[in-house]
This record gives C-alpha cells, structure tokens and sequence, in this order.
C-alpha cells in the first residue's frame, strides 16, 4: 500500500484522520498518487454545466485558502490533484481542499465516481511541467 509522503512543517498526527477518511482503502473516493505526494480523485456529473458548476465553486474555495489544484476536465468529467508544490509533499492544505471538493460535488449532484483515466492523468501532469514554477516565489 502507498504510504503518503507529507510535506515538511505538516503534522502527520494531526492530518490522518482526515486523511485516513477520503482515501478509497477506508472508505473514502480519493486515491494517494504512485508518489504519495499528492490526493487524486475523478468527479463526474451529468452535464458540462454542471461540471463547470463544480469547478466554478473549488476554484472559488482555492482564492479564499491561497491553494489550487492540477486538474483537467473533459465534458462532464474532471480529474483533480491536489499536492503541495513549496515545500513538495502532502500538505494540511490538500487534504483540506480534498475534503471540500467531495462536499461540493455532492451539492453538484456527482455521478457514481469512475476510476481516474490514465488520459486525465497525463493531461494534468503534462500541464502541471509546464507550468513548472507555479508555487516558487517570485522575485
């Protein structure tokens, strides 16, 4: 089994209970990546609209708590990564923003949650490298 690797300052103490609740071993829809450094999870609902709603809704949280996602959407279907970029690993931060994307999407009316394609996968890494930079502070 994948074991999560946090970021430096987190507390794991603190964070596995959270933690432990959204991944799919307990129960939970999230999944740790093949790094452990980061939370994924697909979200699908019936329409574009609402899958727009949805992701209108997470980036709104993302402004209040200073912390975005790697995600990419497809129609009705949207791949979400959270991870913590400075310093690299797990961070309260994800599992937090994970937490609220599973009670948003619930007031969306998420559909039956399909496993993460490989295809979201790579769309999100691919934009992720290139957007390299993303979380180092600019001078």
């Amino acid at each position: 089994m994948q074991q999560p690797r946090l970021s430096s300052g987190t507390d794991a103490d603190a964070v596995a209970p959270a933690l432990t609740a959204l991944l799919s071993s307990s129960g939970g829809r999230w999944t740790l990546a093949s790094d452990g450094q980061a939370l994924e999870r697909s979200f699908k609902f019936k329409t574009f609209a609402k899958t727009w709603d949805f992701m209108t809704a997470v980036s709104l949280q993302c402004k209040i708590k200073n912390h975005h996602p790697e995600w990419s959407n497809v129609y009705n279907t949207t791949f979400v990564r959270w991870t913590t970029h400075n310093p690299q690993g797990l961070s309260e931060k994800d599992i937090s923003m994970a937490t609220a994307c599973d009670v948003i999407a619930k007031d969306f009316g998420e559909l039956e949650p399909e496993a993460p394609s490989g295809l979201a996968r790579e769309l999100a890494g691919r934009m992720t490298a290139a957007a390299s930079d993303c979380c180092t502070p600019k001078k």
